[in-house]
C-alpha cells in the first residue's frame, strides 16, 4: 500500500493513503443473508398467525382492525376514548399472541434444523455456540435466552429496543445482535463452518 508523508509542525507521521480497499463495508453479503433470512421467517410466521387465527381467534388482528374502523365512525361521540382504549388491549393482546407463535417457531425451527429456523436454512445459515465445550442441554438453553431476548425486545417499547439491536448488527465486524451478545451465540455462513 503506498505510503503519504505527512508533516504537522516539526512532527512526521505516515498516513495511508485513501484506496476503496481501506474503507470498511457496512453492508456485506452476510448481514444481507441475515436479513434475507429475517424477512422469510417473518412471511412464514405470518403465514402461521393466519392459521393459527382461524383455528384458533388467537392474536385477533382482524378484529383490532374492525374496532379501529368503529372508533373512525363514531368520532366526535362520547365514549371514543373507552372504544381506543379497548383497540389498544385488543391490539396489545394480539401484538403478544403473535409473539409467542413467533418465540415457538424460532426455538423450535432454530432446534429441529439443528441451528437454522426455515429462513437461515434457505441461506445456508447456523447459530452456533461461542464456547464449544458445554453439552447439548446449554445450547438448548441458550437458544431460548436468545429467542427470549429477542422477543422481549420487540414486545418493550414498540419495538425500539429490537431495532437498536438490529442495527447492532451494521456495528461489529462478527454482526452480531445484542440478543446474540446476551446469549453468546453467533449466526455463521455454513459455507465457513
Amino acid at each position: 500500500m503506498l505510503q503519504q508523508i505527512v508533516r504537522i509542525g516539526t512532527l512526521d507521521y505516515e498516513k495511508p493513503k485513501h484506496t476503496m480497499n481501506n474503507k470498511k463495508k457496512i453492508i456485506t453479503k452476510f448481514r444481507l443473508k441475515r436479513i434475507g433470512a429475517f424477512l422469510i421467517d417473518a412471511v412464514i410466521v405470518s403465514i402461521l398467525l393466519s392459521i393459527v387465527y382461524r383455528l384458533t381467534g388467537f392474536a385477533n388482528f382482524p378484529g383490532v382492525l374492525t374496532k379501529m374502523i368503529e372508533i373512525n365512525r363514531t368520532m366526535g361521540e362520547t365514549g371514543t376514548s373507552d372504544a381506543t382504549i379497548k383497540v389498544m388491549s385488543l391490539f396489545n393482546e394480539a401484538f403478544l399472541q403473535s409473539l409467542i407463535i413467533w418465540f415457538c417457531y424460532d426455538v423450535v425451527t432454530t432446534l429441529l434444523f439443528k441451528g437454522s429456523t426455515i429462513g437461515k436454512r434457505i441461506f445456508r445459515l447456523k447459530l452456533t455456540n461461542n464456547n464449544h465445550k458445554k453439552g447439548k442441554l446449554t445450547y438448548v438453553l441458550l437458544v431460548i435466552v436468545r429467542s427470549f431476548f429477542k422477543f422481549l425486545s420487540m414486545f418493550l417499547f414498540q419495538g425500539v429496543p429490537f431495532l437498536l439491536s438490529v442495527i447492532s448488527i451494521f456495528a461489529n465486524p462478527k454482526s452480531l445482535a445484542a440478543y446474540d451478545r446476551i446469549a453468546r451465540l453467533e449466526v455463521a455462513d455454513k459455507n465457513g463452518v
